[in-house]
């Protein structure tokens, strides 16, 4: 069940019956046509419903024309000059059709989101007495695969590994921890795209004891922190679309909601709709 990571035309495709799709994490200039046909191909090979492409301004047109449409964009998302969208084609009508109360609720979670929007200076929160955050090194791994293990149910990669989790941070992975008196209870992964000058927040875990606490927060403030020292130009992350927490969250620290990725991803036993938030 874990996603399969292959390279084509000079573009990186990740896959896997998981999440029941293609997504397209990086590309170079290239036959947008041909990559766009090879992506079908695996598709309808291996039956999945959905292929998400992740691309520059100059590739949409040839995307729109296959058949792909606009679910998000980050304006500057390459090098703070090109932007990038995200692009989506469903071989399967069923997963690109979301019943009235779950769009209700993805409405309804982001405009409370928009409404609690604020500057990065007016976001900011003092940490809790005995709680700290820091970057993780290769040293925090076997306790971030355990809170791996407490915090996923289901997961395309094996995280929970603390190898797998050393491989990762030997391909431009970090990672971030929130402590209570010194155990992890928060963790944040992150994937950092140098030659593109932004990073991607991956995912976030909690503890089951912390859950609800909007932990998180404290997390994020610091990645926002490091990241401005490093100069990075873009800082984004794709948030579950009825996650009211996690979505309200990113409009505190200043992100911008850049559109909703449907039914994109497994928690659960659901596939659930992800927004994507950006900041610069």
């Amino acid at each position: 069940m874990l996603d399969t990571i292959e390279k084509i035309e000079g573009a990186v495709l990740h896959h896997g019956e998981t999440h029941n799709r293609i997504y397209l994490t990086e590309s170079k200039e290239t036959n947008w046509d041909s990559l766009i046909s090879k992506m079908k191909h695996i598709a309808h090979d291996k039956k999945y419903d959905k292929i998400l492409s992740r691309v520059p301004e100059q590739a949409i047109e040839t995307f729109k024309s296959n058949g792909y449409q606009v679910e998000a964009k980050i304006p500057g998302l390459y090098n703070g000059k090109t932007s990038g969208y995200f692009l989506a084609e469903y071989l399967n009508k069923q997963r690109s059709e979301n019943d009235e109360k779950a769009l209700k609720t993805i409405a309804t979670v982001k405009s409370i989101a928009q409404a609690a929007k604020s500057s990065s200076e007016e976001g900011y929160m003092n940490l809790p007495a005995n709680f700290s955050v820091r970057k993780l090194s290769n040293n925090d791994l076997p306790m971030l695969a355990e809170l791996h293990q407490k915090s996923f149910k289901t997961y395309s990669f094996p995280i929970q590994d603390e190898k797998y989790l050393l491989e990762l941070a030997e391909q431009n992975h970090e990672y971030y921890g929130l402590f209570n008196e010194g155990k992890l209870i928060v963790s944040a992964i992150l994937k950092i795209y140098e030659n593109e000058s932004n990073i991607e927040i991956v995912d976030f875990a909690t503890h089951p004891n912390y859950r609800g606490q909007n932990l998180s927060y404290y997390i994020l403030q610091e990645i926002k922190q490091n990241s401005n020292k490093r100069g990075f130009k873009t800082i984004y992350s794709f948030v579950r679309a009825t996650s009211y927490g996690l979505n309200i969250t990113f409009s505190k620290h200043g992100f911008i909601f850049g559109g909703t990725l449907f039914k994109n991803t497994l928690i659960g036993d659901n596939f659930e709709s992800m927004n994507v938030w950006y900041t610069h």
